[in-house]
């Protein structure tokens, strides 16, 4: 009997979606803010910085397979529920500005890192599995998607203000006394839900051993899989490299650290408004056409902006803005596809395992943008880059051309990617 299940309406798929709000909340800090905290507040070097990055992205992406597996064999549900409070916690813990010295400092940084990369995947992958679940076709888990990176983008707009606005207030503890009012909020919408029961038609679950041969089984000749990871992988690298560039780039080569907040909000205001049209776009054209030009749409705002250069506000923040409007299409397109992807991208009659495919995917990803951060803080340091000091002019340079050189080179490793995606056996498009 399905009667008492509750239908997906409209309602039920914007309360699924606000997870990804709560999620984004944490996500969207680390992304914009905590590499420029580690280097303007800690202290610590751009290399440094961008090392623990990637230890802590790696981690991340090994302990999502752990959970996905777990997660597989109990209830992706409980997961959510269970560490939606340790995880705003250690979200807040990330950003303490302790006084520590040299290694130990460091140290601290890299643990307390690592401590929340764990907690955030418990409830990010079971979460992102859930979707399977909850959406019992692709016109439905599209919907979620878009409804999903609206509120993903609308969390990055919230995100930039308020974090802006507490460090204004309070430069060197402004960051954890955002972090605390994120985590709130967070919080209290995990937990709700968590408690969401699906909607999609589900077999019985048989806890049973895991062995990696029915990884590589469910795995084996999904092209699509291979195929949608690789150009998510190019997007991550792309939008991780420029995100966290932009407060470096605004505070030294524009001379306005306080717009480039602003350019961040105005690229959260962006996503929000350029989904609904890439959810039409996908509709009219298919995944495949939207996610090719979402990609050329983000590649002409980079190359302008490597050719350009500008070091006005306002230009600099237009091109920028370009680039999330574009970059905020393959998001979408990923999220609409993986749900598929995962059901009808695989063998027939390969075994089912959608949290650890999501929890593969979310691994390949985290150890991409690890990578993609510590090559640009590496590189960054290696150029001479000095934290809250007067960048020399080929400092300068060298961040001009990471900052669009780098996310252009992902971009279109993502475009490419697409370009091989097969049709699916259970979508028509």
């Amino acid at each position: 009997m399905t009667g008492d299940k509750p239908q997906l309406g409209w309602s039920r798929s914007l309360l699924f979606a606000s997870g990804d709000f709560a999620c984004n909340l944490y996500w969207q800090s680390i992304t914009f803010y905590l590499l420029f905290f580690y280097t303007d507040t800690l202290g610590l070097s751009a290399a440094v910085a961008g090392l623990i990055t990637m230890l802590a992205s790696v981690w991340d992406g090994i302990a999502g397979l752990a959970i996905g597996v777990a997660a597989d064999r109990r209830s992706a549900r409980a997961f959510v529920r269970w560490n939606a409070v340790p995880l705003a916690l250690a979200f807040v813990l990330i950003y303490l500005p302790v006084p520590l010295p040299g290694a130990w400092l460091a140290g601290f940084a890299l643990i307390a890192h690592m401590l929340f990369r764990t907690l955030y995947v418990a409830v990010n992958v079971p979460y992102a599995a859930l979707t399977v679940r909850i959406a019992p076709d692709s016109a439905s888990r599209s919907r979620i998607a878009g409804l999903r990176m609206i509120l993903g983008a609308s969390a990055a707009l919230i995100v930039a203000l308020g974090t802006q606005a507490c460090i204004g207030a309070a430069p060197r503890i402004g960051y954890a006394i955002a972090a605390i009012g994120f985590g709130v909020i967070g919080t209290i919408l995990l937990l709700v839900v968590g408690g969401m029961r699906g909607t999609a038609p589900a077999g019985p679950v048989e806890p049973v051993p895991f062995r990696f041969k029915d990884v590589m089984a469910a795995i084996a000749g999904n092209r699509a899989f291979a195929m949608v990871n690789l150009g998510i992988c190019g997007a991550v690298a792309s939008m991780a490299v420029l995100t966290r560039a932009i407060p470096y780039y605004f505070k030294y080569e524009v001379g306005d650290a306080a717009a480039g907040s602003t350019a961040l909000a105005a690229m959260s205001v962006a996503g929000v408004v350029a989904i609904p049209l890439w959810m039409a776009c996908a509709a009219r054209f298919g995944n495949r056409a939207q996610w090719l030009i979402s990609a050329g749409l983000a590649t002409i705002a980079l190359i302008g902006l490597l050719l350009l250069r500008p070091t006005a506000p306002l230009p600099a923040q237009a091109l920028f803005v370009l680039y999330q409007a574009g970059g905020q299409g393959l998001f979408f397109g990923f999220w609409a596809l993986i749900p598929d992807v995962v059901e009808h991208g695989g063998r027939p009659g390969a075994p089912r395992m959608d949290v650890l495919l999501f929890a593969i995917a979310a691994l390949l990803q985290k150890v991409t943008m690890g990578v993609a951060v510590a090559i640009f803080g590496g590189l960054l340091s290696l150029a001479g880059y000095a934290a809250r000091a007067v960048q020399p002019p080929n400092v300068l340079s060298a961040l001009a051309l990471l900052t669009a050189a780098l996310p252009l080179a992902a971009m279109l490793v993502a475009a490419g990617a697409m370009l091989r995606f097969p049709p699916l056996s259970g979508r028509a498009r």
